[in-house]
């Protein structure tokens, strides 16, 4: 039984070997053979995707993987409470930077990777840090340090009805006014096989998490979050035109109790066919696709966010990662896992098998990369992780208290209230939280 085990785990070994020549031959993967690493992970298609090869990496490297998984917001209050208490186990976990980069890059809690990146010894010669999404990588530095590799990207992006847009000969937007027009043209018409009739767009508009995607609004009608000393400006001229944009388009050509809906009503709304249009994360492709729950399958196009008026992008970048803290006794080996699962092997194979959107723009060129992912999604995702920002958040420490008070107005703005008092007040309020939240 002894021989018959260890001829298996040679096997195993060699086949890891055969299928990355270069990672098996030119680097050391041993070298911290008999380490226990802890990963804690967010329930998450990534999560979903990567798990299946875990024991890759255990033969690959010697080490031995404790991974917990959690549900998102117990995952981020567990993630949360350990880093605080300062005596932590975790080695690695998945982060989204720009919601809570700032504050644990400030708290001191993370653990920088650029020195790892540089080591040659600790960073395999075909790792090629430059091959992933240039945005991708900028989402990932908080105030000039690198907190780990990207996992997993996506963009606000815009979702449309190929056939509605070809029925009624509508001009598939390519500028916010564009937009507005095609949900003015489209709204009311029909959309369904029964004829039924539909809204010219959907979004969320569910107070903080509409914030995340009003974002390309603003940003492509020439706003931003924070101004060059750290003020709030999104109140100003442009962002108020992005603000009442958002709430006319939801207000006038989107289902009524727009600002009821988080992704998942509006995701629904979209995919049973009852709109023409649909701005959000392009990661939500798979619930459009999904052939046992969605009416509109094969007939929606992916297209890079609009441009505002002055030419603007306005497609956002947000990217999970993982990240290491200071307090783990086992840097090296955690290194080794954020390489080894970020390297283009596991990219592809998490891409080509569960349509996990990767961030490694080699896997976008090769057939297999695309198995899952239409073609005109990886075109506009490609193009809006170059031209787009990585500030989907305001960047700042308090990330879930600013977000809801830039929602209230959001709100506002969907209701026909007054969008410019209710801006006014977000700023207001998002100064006096920063105040309280970023003391140095």
């Amino acid at each position: 039984m002894r021989v018959t085990r260890k001829v298996w785990v040679l096997a195993i070994a060699l086949c890891v070997a055969m299928a990355s020549p270069a990672l098996a031959q030119q680097f050391n993967w041993q070298q911290a053979k008999g380490t226990q690493l802890r990963v804690l992970l967010n329930k998450h298609p990534w999560q979903g995707a990567i798990e299946p090869h875990l024991k890759e990496f255990e033969t690959l490297t010697g080490i031995k993987l404790v991974a917990e998984v959690y549900p998102e917001d117990q995952f981020r209050a567990k993630v949360l409470v350990e880093l605080t208490s300062g005596a932590s186990s975790i080695d690695v976990f998945m982060s989204m930077p720009a919601q809570e980069g700032l504050k644990y890059v400030r708290a001191g809690w993370l653990q920088p990777v650029d020195e790892f990146l540089k080591n040659p010894a600790l960073t395999a010669p075909d790792y090629n840090w430059n091959d992933f999404l240039e945005k991708t990588r900028e989402a990932m530095v908080i105030e000039g340090k690198t907190i780990g590799p990207p996992i997993q990207v996506e963009n606000t992006s815009l979702m449309y009805r190929k056939d509605v847009f070809q029925k009624y000969n509508v001009k598939v937007p390519t500028t916010l006014d564009e937009l507005e027009a095609a949900a003015k043209a489209l709204n009311g018409k029909a959309m369904t096989d029964d004829g039924q009739p539909g809204y010219g767009i959907v979004a969320r508009g569910k107070r903080a998490a509409a914030t995340s995607q009003f974002a390309a609004y603003l940003h492509a009608m020439g706003g931003t979050w924070l101004g060059p000393n750290r003020e709030p400006i999104f109140n100003n001229e442009d962002g108020v035109k992005a603000l009442e944009l958002y709430g006319r388009l939801l207000r006038l050509y989107g289902p009524p109790g727009s600002e009821n809906n988080h992704w998942y009503e509006a995701s629904s709304i979209f995919s049973q066919g009852k709109a023409a249009m649909y701005t959000d994360a392009n990661s939500l492709f798979p619930v459009i696709e999904d052939a046992q729950k969605s009416k509109v399958v094969g007939k929606v196009g992916y297209a890079v966010f609009p441009r505002g008026p002055k030419g603007q992008p306005g497609a956002t970048v947000a990217a999970w990662g993982l990240a290491m803290p200071k307090t783990s006794q086992n840097q090296k080996a955690a290194w080794l896992f954020m390489q080894w699962s970020t390297a283009k092997e596991q990219v592809l194979a998490v891409q080509s098998e569960k349509g996990v959107l990767g961030a490694r723009e080699s896997v976008w060129k090769d057939p297999k990369g695309m198995a899952k992912v239409p073609a005109d999604l990886r075109e506009s995702l490609t193009v809006g992780s170059k031209v787009g920002t990585p500030l989907w958040n305001p960047p700042v420490v308090a990330v879930a208290e600013c977000r809801d008070a830039i929602g209230a107005a959001i709100v506002v703005a969907i209701q026909g209230g007054d969008t410019k008092a209710a801006a006014n007040k977000a700023a207001t309020d998002v100064k006096r939280i920063m105040l309280e939240t970023e003391k140095k």
